[in-house]
């Protein structure tokens, strides 16, 4: 395991309405491996062999985390592929993520919606270790003419944090509303998506990095929807004296009265750390 990244096992308070009155989480902060060139095209294979390499190492962090009697484990944004693409290169590390009310296990049913590498490895590590698993990977979605704001491409490209549950299920998938500045290769969706889910330790919801600093989908989540836990993937980067990661995502998380499961990218030349 790389000696940059950590792993965090914290133990939490649920509500005591849920099958289990508290349960542990892990938090783990990767440094990923990114490509060595984000502005040249390169093959499906070419991106599936540098995602894999980051998947080994979340899958080590994975392995620990149950084996340690955590419930649920909390990756990065960005942790799978990284950053800084254009809009043309990040297409091979696109994949197709259904709506989760398909009721899908995609490590035990790989090729029902068309190549699905990424996310049938996903579901196996929660599979195999009987842990939900939260990652960031990226959407692609097919549109034509008739939806007058279809991109050019003919396809809306979505920075999207999916959950899968300890049988494998995909049981969440959400797509970042508020991007932030040179996520050129994503799209916006149209209305920003409330998404929550059950598990017998709680209520979650899910929303990604920038999300935390506007009413919707982040305090609405809280406000209107009764959440007891938010999961928060990001690739953080920390400015004094307001910004710095754990500090803000702290006080976020007291002031909105939930537990919030932070999970940064570690990247110390960009002021990348912390997680809580």
């Amino acid at each position: 395991m790389d000696a940059a990244a950590f792993l965090l096992s914290v133990l939490l308070w649920a509500s005591s309405c849920q099958a289990l009155d508290k349960f542990i989480a892990a938090t783990y902060e990767h440094a990923v491996i990114h490509p060595e060139e984000t502005t040249t095209p390169v093959t499906r294979q070419a991106a599936l062999d540098l995602m894999n390499k980051n998947m080994d190492i979340l899958e080590e962090a994975v392995k620990t985390a149950a084996q340690q009697g955590a419930h649920i484990i909390v990756t990065p944004e960005d942790g799978i592929y990284g950053w800084r693409f254009t809009r043309e290169t990040i297409y091979p590390y696109l994949e197709d993520i259904p709506d989760p009310s398909v009721d899908w296990i995609p490590c035990s049913d790989p090729n029902r919606y068309g190549p699905a590498d990424v996310q049938t490895r996903l579901s196996c590590m929660a599979k195999n270790n009987s842990i939900y698993v939260v990652a960031n990977i990226g959407d692609k979605k097919l549109c034509n003419k008739s939806d007058k704001e279809c991109p050019a491409d003919g396809q809306y490209n979505y920075n999207t944090a999916v959950v899968y549950d300890s049988s494998g299920k995909l049981v969440a998938r959400y797509h970042k509303y508020n991007l932030f500045l040179g996520e050129v290769q994503f799209n916006v969706p149209k209305e920003p998506e409330i998404v929550t889910f059950d598990t017998p330790f709680g209520k979650f919801g899910i929303f990604i990095c920038f999300d935390i600093l506007f009413y919707y989908p982040a305090a609405a989540l809280v406000v209107d929807h009764n959440v007891d836990t938010i999961i928060f993937p990001t690739a953080w980067m920390n400015v004094l004296p307001h910004l710095t990661a754990i500090e803000f995502h702290s006080a976020w998380a007291m002031g909105m009265g939930v537990n919030l499961i932070s999970a940064n990218t570690h990247k110390t030349s960009m002021r990348m750390t912390g997680k809580c």
